[in-house]
């Protein structure tokens, strides 16, 4: 019994030692971030691993430098197109057209920090699509945002992560 309780307190003393050094890194990613600002009025915190970029009228395009499947595109829409179903319909149709045919995503717990209107997913053996739209909030604008990552990734979180920092710029 003895020897249960002392690998018990080395477990949690070497995990002790360990989380102070996560923690450190995630500081230390942070202060990797710029703060970036699109033509679209929107700006948002962007890690030194991605790039943002105007891809046509309308529509941004931020894409990863290290990993080649992850891109996501971001439309800013007034408060009328998230909310419409032919507007969600219409851009479910473009979706599957790009993509493949969708199903579409249970939006009961989201990581989105704004109400997901519509969502769904799509893909292929090499990467996963999925297409979202969120409702505006106070400072954070109506989006649709499609987002491409490699089959089991992680980028989608950190893609989260950044549509979480989009804001309404004035």
């Amino acid at each position: 019994m003895r020897k249960f309780y002392l690998a018990l307190l080395l477990t949690i003393s070497g995990t002790m030692v360990i989380l102070p050094s996560v923690k450190a890194i995630s500081e230390s990613n942070e202060k990797h971030q710029q703060l970036t600002v699109s033509e679209q009025g929107y700006s948002l915190s962007l890690p030194g691993e991605y790039t943002l970029q105007k891809e046509e009228e309308g529509k941004d395009i931020l894409f990863s430098t290290k990993t080649p499947y992850t891109w996501m595109r971001i439309e800013v829409l007034s408060e009328k197109e998230s909310t419409s179903k032919s507007y969600l319909d219409h851009s479910k149709e473009l979706f599957d057209d790009q993509f493949g045919k969708s199903l579409k995503i249970s939006s009961t717990t989201s990581l989105f920090i704004q109400p997901v209107v519509f969502a769904s997913t799509s893909g292929s053996k090499k990467e996963t699509a999925k297409l979202y739209v969120l409702r505006a909030t106070k400072g954070h604008p109506a989006l649709k945002i499609t987002m491409v990552t490699a089959r089991n990734s992680d980028d989608e979180k950190k893609l989260i992560s950044i549509v979480n920092s989009v804001k309404t710029h004035e």
